[in-house]
Protein backbone atom coordinates (compact mmCIF):
# COMPACT_ATOMS: atom_id res chain seq x y z
CA UNK A 1 0.00 0.00 0.00
CA UNK A 2 2.87 2.37 0.83
CA UNK A 3 4.43 1.61 -2.53
CA UNK A 4 1.18 2.56 -4.29
CA UNK A 5 0.91 5.79 -2.27
CA UNK A 6 4.52 6.80 -3.05
CA UNK A 7 4.02 5.99 -6.75
CA UNK A 8 0.83 8.03 -6.84
CA UNK A 9 2.47 11.01 -5.11
CA UNK A 10 5.49 10.83 -7.42
CA UNK A 11 3.33 10.71 -10.57
CA UNK A 12 1.15 13.55 -9.26
CA UNK A 13 4.23 15.67 -8.65
CA UNK A 14 5.60 14.96 -12.13
CA UNK A 15 2.20 15.79 -13.69
CA UNK A 16 2.02 19.03 -11.74
CA UNK A 17 5.53 20.05 -12.87
CA UNK A 18 4.78 19.26 -16.51
CA UNK A 19 1.48 21.14 -16.50
CA UNK A 20 3.09 24.12 -14.76
CA UNK A 21 5.92 24.16 -17.28
CA UNK A 22 3.51 24.18 -20.23
CA UNK A 23 1.29 26.85 -18.65
CA UNK A 24 4.23 29.23 -18.30
CA UNK A 25 4.97 29.31 -22.01
CA UNK A 26 4.29 32.68 -23.53
CA UNK A 27 1.75 32.67 -26.31
CA UNK A 28 2.59 35.18 -28.98
CA UNK A 29 0.09 36.33 -31.53
CA UNK A 30 1.30 37.41 -34.89
CA UNK A 31 -0.16 40.86 -35.50
CA UNK A 32 0.11 40.51 -39.24
CA UNK A 33 -3.06 39.96 -41.19
CA UNK A 34 -3.61 36.33 -42.09
CA UNK A 35 -2.87 35.66 -45.71
CA UNK A 36 -4.87 33.43 -47.93
CA UNK A 37 -2.64 30.40 -48.32
CA UNK A 38 -2.86 28.25 -51.41
CA UNK A 39 -3.57 24.80 -50.01
CA UNK A 40 -1.67 21.70 -51.12
CA UNK A 41 -4.95 19.83 -51.14
CA UNK A 42 -8.28 21.46 -51.76
CA UNK A 43 -11.05 20.53 -49.31
CA UNK A 44 -14.12 18.64 -50.56
CA UNK A 45 -16.79 20.86 -52.10
CA UNK A 46 -14.24 23.60 -52.86
CA UNK A 47 -11.94 24.69 -55.68
CA UNK A 48 -8.95 26.98 -55.65
CA UNK A 49 -9.27 29.42 -58.55
CA UNK A 50 -7.30 32.13 -60.20
CA UNK A 51 -9.88 34.42 -61.79
CA UNK A 52 -10.56 37.79 -63.36
CA UNK A 53 -13.60 39.92 -62.53
CA UNK A 54 -15.50 40.37 -65.81
CA UNK A 55 -18.69 42.06 -64.57
CA UNK A 56 -20.05 43.21 -61.22
CA UNK A 57 -23.78 42.61 -60.95
CA UNK A 58 -26.10 45.24 -59.42
CA UNK A 59 -26.92 45.29 -55.71
CA UNK A 60 -29.75 42.93 -54.80
CA UNK A 61 -32.16 45.01 -52.71
CA UNK A 62 -34.08 41.88 -51.65
CA UNK A 63 -30.91 40.31 -50.21
CA UNK A 64 -30.10 40.25 -46.51
CA UNK A 65 -27.10 41.77 -44.77
CA UNK A 66 -24.40 43.73 -46.57
CA UNK A 67 -25.45 42.40 -49.99
CA UNK A 68 -28.59 44.55 -49.76
CA UNK A 69 -26.37 47.68 -49.79
CA UNK A 70 -23.17 46.65 -51.58
CA UNK A 71 -22.47 44.53 -54.67
CA UNK A 72 -21.72 40.90 -53.78
CA UNK A 73 -22.05 39.01 -57.06
CA UNK A 74 -19.68 39.08 -60.00
CA UNK A 75 -19.15 37.21 -63.22
CA UNK A 76 -15.64 35.83 -63.01
CA UNK A 77 -13.51 34.37 -65.79
CA UNK A 78 -11.77 31.26 -64.45
CA UNK A 79 -8.11 31.47 -65.52
CA UNK A 80 -7.04 28.32 -63.66
CA UNK A 81 -8.65 25.94 -61.22
CA UNK A 82 -7.64 23.18 -58.81
CA UNK A 83 -10.51 20.96 -57.68
CA UNK A 84 -11.45 19.37 -54.40
CA UNK A 85 -13.70 16.34 -54.48
CA UNK A 86 -17.43 16.88 -55.14
CA UNK A 87 -16.86 20.20 -56.93
CA UNK A 88 -18.53 20.53 -60.35
CA UNK A 89 -16.23 20.84 -63.33
CA UNK A 90 -15.74 24.39 -64.61
CA UNK A 91 -13.90 24.87 -67.87
CA UNK A 92 -10.88 27.17 -67.80
CA UNK A 93 -11.74 30.39 -69.60
CA UNK A 94 -15.43 30.12 -68.73
CA UNK A 95 -17.32 32.92 -66.95
CA UNK A 96 -18.98 31.86 -63.70
CA UNK A 97 -21.27 33.80 -61.37
CA UNK A 98 -19.69 33.95 -57.89
CA UNK A 99 -20.99 35.47 -54.68
CA UNK A 100 -18.48 37.27 -52.45
CA UNK A 101 -19.73 36.79 -48.91
CA UNK A 102 -18.11 40.01 -47.65
CA UNK A 103 -19.02 42.08 -50.73
CA UNK A 104 -16.88 43.23 -53.63
CA UNK A 105 -16.29 46.56 -51.87
CA UNK A 106 -13.36 47.23 -49.60
CA UNK A 107 -14.25 45.78 -46.20
CA UNK A 108 -14.35 48.22 -43.30
CA UNK A 109 -15.03 48.05 -39.55
CA UNK A 110 -18.29 49.93 -40.17
CA UNK A 111 -19.48 47.17 -42.51
CA UNK A 112 -18.16 44.26 -40.43
CA UNK A 113 -17.36 45.39 -36.87
CA UNK A 114 -16.40 41.91 -35.64
CA UNK A 115 -14.22 40.91 -38.59
CA UNK A 116 -10.43 40.94 -38.13
CA UNK A 117 -9.54 40.38 -41.78
CA UNK A 118 -9.88 43.10 -44.38
CA UNK A 119 -10.10 42.89 -48.15
CA UNK A 120 -9.22 45.65 -50.62
CA UNK A 121 -12.27 45.23 -52.84
CA UNK A 122 -12.45 44.06 -56.43
CA UNK A 123 -13.21 45.93 -59.65
CA UNK A 124 -13.79 44.81 -63.22
CA UNK A 125 -10.50 43.57 -64.65
CA UNK A 126 -8.95 42.67 -61.27
CA UNK A 127 -7.21 39.29 -61.09
CA UNK A 128 -7.47 37.36 -57.81
CA UNK A 129 -6.97 33.99 -56.14
CA UNK A 130 -9.62 32.46 -53.91
CA UNK A 131 -10.93 29.29 -52.36
CA UNK A 132 -14.45 28.90 -53.74
CA UNK A 133 -17.13 26.96 -51.87
CA UNK A 134 -19.81 25.10 -53.80
CA UNK A 135 -23.39 24.69 -52.61
CA UNK A 136 -25.67 22.26 -54.43
CA UNK A 137 -28.52 23.63 -56.52
CA UNK A 138 -31.53 24.82 -54.61
CA UNK A 139 -35.01 23.86 -55.81
CA UNK A 140 -36.04 26.16 -58.65
CA UNK A 141 -32.48 27.23 -59.39
CA UNK A 142 -30.71 26.25 -62.57
CA UNK A 143 -27.15 27.04 -61.39
CA UNK A 144 -24.99 25.83 -58.53
CA UNK A 145 -24.03 28.53 -56.05
CA UNK A 146 -20.37 29.45 -55.70
CA UNK A 147 -19.21 31.56 -52.75
CA UNK A 148 -15.88 33.21 -51.89
CA UNK A 149 -15.15 34.05 -48.25
CA UNK A 150 -11.55 35.22 -48.72
CA UNK A 151 -9.44 36.30 -51.66
CA UNK A 152 -6.06 37.69 -52.57
CA UNK A 153 -5.49 40.13 -55.42
CA UNK A 154 -2.77 39.12 -57.90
Amino acid sequence: MKRFLYSFLFLSFISFVLVSFNCNKEVTKDNEKPELQKPDTVPPGHAYINGTVVEILPVQKEANGPCSEYPCIANVKVNSIKYGSAFPVISTGKDVEIKFAFTLNKTTKEMFPNMDESYPGLNVGDKFEALVAHAPQMAGSNQPEYTVYAYKIN
